[in-house]
């Protein structure tokens, strides 16, 4: 962890947004769920959001996870202000997507985050992936990950809990500055 702690400082990483992915990891015989797990999920970003890391940890945000994985490295980082009414024209990714942003708005859940996700291309250089919108209800601290899949319809990655900006997001969103750091959430803590 201090590894990679380090590593996202020295890259000007700030944690923007924190919550736990949610998991259905037992099923009742009527189907209910009996076990969910809870996980810590990080989105990060540089000052001028072209580097961010979408991370998951191994315990809930509310303790120190031990392991810390990159799910996606990011690039064109946008934070959007959910608690707004507004939604943002790069959140509409066009066909059946579309109709999910909506469906979202009307239920006061809008886009917190819009990036574009980057793979290696193999031979040394990189490829833009899928882009992903993160959506977040502030009022009830819920979000969903999402992505569209290759024949356009809407694709949920994760379902969260727990989730809010960080600081350092709210900084951004309310336009004000303080001294630059990692947020202490990615090591475990409610931050």
């Amino acid at each position: 962890m201090a590894d990679m702690n380090a590593a996202l400082r020295a890259q000007g990483q700030r944690t923007m947004i924190i919550g736990n992915r949610s998991g259905v990891q037992e099923r009742d015989a009527r189907g209910e769920a009996s076990r969910v797990t809870e996980s810590a999920e990080v989105i990060t970003s540089n000052a001028d959001g072209s580097v961010g890391y979408n991370l998951a940890g191994n315990r809930p945000r509310e303790e120190a996870s031990t392991e810390m994985c990159v799910r996606a490295r990011l690039t064109n980082v946008r934070l959007y202000d959910a608690r707004q009414p507004s939604i943002p024209r790069d959140a509409y990714l066009g066909g059946s997507f579309n109709q999910v942003v909506d469906q979202n708005a009307a239920l006061g859940t809008r886009p917190m985050v819009v990036a574009n996700t980057v793979f290696s291309n193999g031979s040394g250089g990189d490829r833009l992936g899928r882009p992903i919108v993160l959506f977040g209800n502030v009022e009830v601290r819920g979000a969903s990950l999402m992505t569209y899949t290759a024949n356009g319809e809407a694709a949920r990655l994760a379902l969260m809990v727990d989730t809010d900006y960080t600081p350092a997001a709210l900084e951004r969103l309310n336009g004000t500055r303080t001294v630059a750091m990692l947020s202490p959430s990615i090591a475990g803590g409610t931050q």
